[in-house]
């Protein structure tokens, strides 16, 4: 009876842990939530869109546009962006908050800028040019460096 009982839900968690693989769907960017395509047009209006992606999870939608350059957008549920990314350039200076650019400006970091920026609930993270990574909480404290 185990055996049967630990079968059945190995087969149930492969089956949950498939469906959510194939949840991802191509999209235009016209069927980003309005705040999202708000934030691209201010951002990025200069750059031509490669594809944009709606992946449905559990809890919420997410949505990522991805750029001929390679620079990545992500965005929440809600439409606010979750992260940018580029591969070749700076992170837009009207995303970064003042306090982040400030500190990276005044902190040593001469001829490196940021590559990448993220915030969730809690915290910022950047990303430089050099590949060092610094952590801020919500009042863009340092709370950590990984390089």
């Amino acid at each position: 009876m185990k055996k049967l009982f630990f079968a059945a839900m190995l087969l149930m968690t492969s089956v949950v842990s498939a469906n959510a693989d194939n949840d991802e769907r191509a999209i235009n960017v016209a069927q980003l939530p309005q705040t999202a395509q708000s934030f691209l047009t201010a951002n990025f209006s200069g750059k031509t869109v490669a594809f944009a992606v709606e992946e449905r999870k559990f809890f919420g939608t997410e949505y990522e546009v991805v750029y001929t350059d390679r620079t990545e957008v992500s965005f929440r549920s809600d439409g606010e962006w979750e992260s940018v990314e580029t591969k070749y350039e700076q992170v837009p200076s009207s995303v970064v908050p003042a306090q982040i650019a400030d500190f990276v400006a005044k902190g040593g970091f001469e001829g490196q800028f940021i590559k990448e920026i993220s915030r969730d609930r809690y915290s910022w993270e950047i990303t430089l040019s050099s590949g060092i990574e610094i952590k801020f909480d919500k009042q863009f404290n340092v709370i950590g460096y990984d390089d």
